[in-house]
């Protein structure tokens, strides 16, 4: 019999420019569905992206929303809040981590959009 406890259930707060919010199913469905229609837009020609279109591209879409120790993860993307701003962030597999993209979310819990799609470079910690 196994004695590990099972993983938290329930979502860390994230801190955002209008208060705290905690995030549930619903709100990262959203971003899921946000992150896949901005992705497809600019495959399909439909939005001018931020990023060169060929990176854009070759980003992973986000998968199924998934709760991992109190954060919601969308396969290779997470769930949370950067500079107040709720955002979809994806650190590709590095030998050192460099950098990471960003896209900040705007909407409501049903209805999300990519406002802005970012690469952003991570400094070492000292």
């Amino acid at each position: 019999m196994s004695s590990s406890q099972p993983p938290n259930p329930t979502p860390a707060p994230l801190e955002l420019d209008q208060g705290p919010l905690t995030p549930d199913q619903t709100l990262a469905r959203a971003a899921q569905q946000a992150l896949a229609a901005y992705l497809a837009d600019v495959k399909a020609g439909r939005v001018a992206p931020s990023l060169a279109r060929n990176v854009v591209e070759s980003l992973p879409p986000p998968a199924e929303p998934r709760l991992d120790a109190g954060y919601w993860r969308l396969g290779a993307w997470l769930l949370e809040s950067r500079s107040g701003t709720l955002a979809l962030t994806h650190r590709p597999v590095q030998p050192q981590p460099q950098f990471e993209y960003v896209a900040a979310l705007r909407g409501d819990r049903r209805r999300l959009e990519v406002a802005t799609l970012t690469m952003r470079q991570l400094h070492a910690r000292r």
